[in-house]
């Protein structure tokens, strides 16, 4: 499935959003409890170490230090056989003593018990293997660090809201400039191609009506009439194809995709040529073995077009060069004559639109004129560009740009 540069743009966007949002808030949220843990072990280290400092009242010390700092911590006395006297009640909800093993372990260092009534503990072991522990809820840090999270994952949810909302609004303004700009393409592209068809049916009208009415007395000149007629048929019968490949483009299907040796295909078409006009000077500098994704029929219904406009519009003598090139991830296909080229305003970079480059050339040359944008049409299919550029023959240069196939 492939997705509008619009749905790909707004996706990176909010995506690149949601990612620098989430990391640095998360950051942010994660240093906040990180800090708040910290002052609730400052403050179990501080009785421990009180009790410490007291080894012969070790439980006094420590309420002593609980009340004298108002500390908001819970105090037990634990016997060896697992009995708990509970000294000093906070807004803890004790609900008993972890396993010994758990507690060994807090004598070195603050364990947190997780559940319905989180907390953070120490432990010291006094006389006779009894044990003094002195806990202090976490209950709000926890609370807060959720209630944190929900803020963050709201406020990033409102920033990606209104950057698509953003995307929206300048797509949709862009799209319209760009639908108003392509729709007067479009015009002007079928009011040619109607002109074009209007031209050869009059010409036929005209000749049948002659020699229905048996105007023409002269072989030769019925001859004659019947030679433009069929002319003229050929030229309609080459238009209406032209159109059909172009309206077959534009559809959402492509036709045969698979990887080809371009290389290969391109000598075909370039020894071809070569043949069929000994006059010409024709250099081929084709790499070898250059494969790109694409179908066989559009490359070569665009390399024809090419060497066929060649034909057309240039004398029979005019020099051409066809060069193939590997250019990192791409491939480069020139085609390049040394004949008049075109008007300077036809020259641009990566065309993606319907265009007749040269109006007069096609009723002159019996084309349809349609070819460039057959051209153009083919090369957009395959995710490629198209150009026309100044040769350095002195005449047009036909240049492509294809995603290269890796081995």
């Amino acid at each position: 499935m492939k997705f509008s540069v619009f749905t790909r743009t707004t996706v990176a966007t909010v995506s690149l959003l949601t990612i620098i949002t989430m990391g640095v808030g998360g950051f942010s949220v994660l240093h906040s409890q990180g800090a708040e843990i910290n002052k609730v072990d400052r403050s179990l280290e501080y009785v421990i170490d009180s009790a410490y400092q007291n080894p012969m009242q070790p439980v006094g010390a420590a309420l002593f230090a609980i009340e004298q700092s108002t500390l908001d911590i819970t105090l037990i006395f634990l016997t060896d056989d697992g009995q708990e006297t509970l000294v000093h009640e906070s807004s803890l909800r004790y609900r008993g003593a972890p396993d010994f093993r758990t507690i060994e372990r807090a004598i070195n260092r603050p364990v947190h018990i997780r559940g319905e009534s989180p907390f953070r503990f120490r432990a010291v072991r006094v006389e006779g293997e009894d044990y003094i522990l002195v806990a202090r809820s976490t209950d709000e840090i926890d609370e807060n660090f959720r209630s944190n999270f929900q803020s963050l994952a709201g406020f990033t949810f409102a920033l990606d809201s209104i950057a698509a909302l953003l995307l929206f609004f300048f797509f949709r303004r862009t799209n319209r400039g760009y639908e108003t700009d392509s729709l007067a393409r479009m015009q002007e592209f079928l009011g040619d191609a109607s002109h074009e068809l209007r031209t050869p049916l009059t010409v036929i009208k005209g000749y049948v009506e002659m020699l229905s009415k048996n105007q023409l007395k002269e072989d030769a000149d019925k001859k004659r009439a019947f030679d433009r007629v069929g002319t003229e048929i050929q030229r309609m019968e080459s238009l209406v194809q032209d159109l059909l490949l172009l309206a077959e483009l534009g559809e959402s299907g492509v036709r045969d995709i698979e990887n080809i040796d371009l290389s290969e295909v391109l000598t075909a078409h370039g020894t071809d040529f070569i043949t069929l006009n000994p006059s010409r000077n024709v250099t081929l500098a084709i790499a070898q073995s250059i494969t790109v994704e694409a179908s066989r029929d559009y490359m070569a219904r665009f390399i024809q077009n090419a060497l066929t406009n060649i034909i057309r519009h240039t004398d029979s003598n005019v020099a051409v060069n066809i060069s193939l090139v590997s250019r990192g991830k791409n491939v480069e296909l020139i085609i390049e004559d040394a004949g008049g080229g075109l008007p300077e305003s036809a020259y641009r970079e990566d065309i993606r639109s319907l265009n007749r480059f040269d109006k007069s050339r096609s009723r002159e040359n019996g084309g349809s004129g349609l070819g460039m944008s057959i051209m153009s049409a083919v090369i957009q299919k395959l995710g490629g560009r198209f150009s026309l550029r100044k040769s350095a023959l002195g005449g047009l240069a036909i240049v492509v740009e294809l995603p290269q196939v890796r081995d």
